[in-house]
């Protein structure tokens, strides 16, 4: 059963699973350990990069030395400066326009969650419950009787690689690290369906109604219809590596990937087999993405660890309208759906969580509390909590955003809707 535990400053900690390990295994960690560790999740086109600025630095500061034996100063090799301006941290945040509690309300162990920048492994349903992916099990936790539920468990050494639920019914997609991806009714409490048309992990999901998209460390990104016998409807194949993340737009007619090759794709599902538009200005991988629910037309993505830069695109153009350096890997975001804010999550190496007011991207909070990167990221049914996944095997939960209902910009704009959807 679910225990509960209290500490000395009278905050409680819930576990997610039943105890079935020792938590001392799993709750100290070594830093230099922690270290070793990022340094090899490193994706290879990032190893090469910092090998190749390593060497660069060599190179320059021993011919430096040779020109300048009789002075007693090194000449330090300086990289170029970025086209855009940094965002800087250390300063203080601009006035927010409400009180952000900085410390999470809800701490929840997650023993044996994965530390890997290219899985998705939390998500939370529109039926307030919250499904994490743990080695080769998938648990729901549900928000309002705290109750934990073990959905299924895959056979090992076969691991759970992503999830996602399909915000229109009770069901969770779950796909894992040889490819497959299982359809599963958590009502029915059976698979209904499963796809093996990938070859190799599936890192990224997201649904298109009753359609399921599945991105693929083959490449490929397969739409498939739950409702047909068919393997898929539609394969676009215009990343060179890794897809990392998937993301439809508010009307669902398109579809925004990033990949381990740096590029961000904008597919038409009405022109499947060539891309609308390719960014290409990110210098790593892309796994965060997120589409504006406030203007449909406005994609936000995520660089990597070489990267950190929020980018914003104008998909009616196809123009970059704004890049903001973060100063830290950016692993996640969500667009808040009650006011026009942005809230990312990110790694190497600050590990925190961080709140942007929008159009000017100001940076009005930042949450830390987590030891390792903050990679997964889900944001609840009502648009006010989110909660966060790390490597150190917790998930918080963080009261972010006002109700809906006390924005008042929000509901003359829903009044507004309202009147144009009657003229039509």
């Amino acid at each position: 059963m679910l225990r509960q535990r209290s500490t000395s400053k009278g905050k409680h900690f819930d576990r997610l699973v039943p105890e079935k390990v020792n938590l001392s295994d799993y709750q100290i960690h070594m830093v230099e350990d922690q270290k070793n560790e990022s340094l090899r999740e490193l994706d290879l086109n990032e190893q090469l990069r910092v090998e190749n600025s390593q060497a660069k630095y060599s190179s320059l500061l021993k011919q430096k030395l040779m020109e300048n034996k009789s002075q007693s100063s090194l000449f330090v090799y300086q990289r170029q400066p970025s086209k855009y301006k940094p965002y800087i941290f250390e300063n203080e945040c601009p006035s927010p326009v409400r009180k952000i509690a900085k410390t999470p309300y809800k701490i929840l162990d997650a023993p044996k969650i994965k530390d890997d920048f290219y899985y998705q492994l939390v998500d939370w349903s529109m039926n307030n419950q919250i499904g994490v992916g743990l080695g080769n099990s998938v648990y729901t936790w549900n928000a309002i009787t705290n109750e934990t539920t073990q959905l299924l468990e895959i056979e090992a050494p076969v691991c759970v690689s992503s999830i996602k639920w399909c915000d229109r019914s009770d069901i969770i997609a779950i796909g894992d690290d040889t490819g497959a991806v299982r359809i599963y009714d958590i009502v029915k409490a059976k698979i209904l369906k499963t796809y093996e048309n990938h070859n190799s992990r599936v890192g990224c999901l997201d649904w298109n109604g009753c359609n399921i998209t599945s991105g693929s460390r083959d490449k490929s990104i397969l739409f498939q219809d739950i409702r047909t016998n068919n393997d898929y409807e539609l394969s676009f194949q215009s990343h060179k590596q890794e897809v990392c993340g998937l993301q439809w737009s508010p009307n669902e007619q398109f579809l925004a990937s990033g990949g381990n090759d740096n590029n961000v794709m904008i597919q038409s599902i009405k022109m499947p087999n060539q891309s609308m538009y390719v960014f290409k200005d990110h210098i790593a991988a892309v796994k965060a993405l997120a589409w504006s629910p406030h203007q449909p037309n406005i994609l936000c993505s995520g660089g990597g660890t070489t990267d950190k830069c929020l980018k914003f695109w104008n998909t009616s153009n196809g123009q970059l309208q704004n890049s903001i350096d973060t100063g830290s890997q950016i692993c996640n975001m969500k667009w808040s759906t009650n006011t026009n804010e942005l809230v990312t999550s990110h790694g190497y190496s600050l590990n925190q969580v961080a709140v942007w007011k929008m159009p000017k991207i100001e940076r009005i909070a930042t949450l830390y509390g987590h030891s390792f990167r903050v990679l997964y990221l889900a944001l609840s049914p009502d648009g006010e909590n989110i909660v966060t996944g790390s490597g150190d095997e917790t998930l918080r939960f963080w009261k972010l955003f006002p109700s809906k209902n006390k924005n008042s910009n929000l509901v003359n704009q829903s009044k507004l809707d309202s009147i144009r959807l009657d003229i039509r």
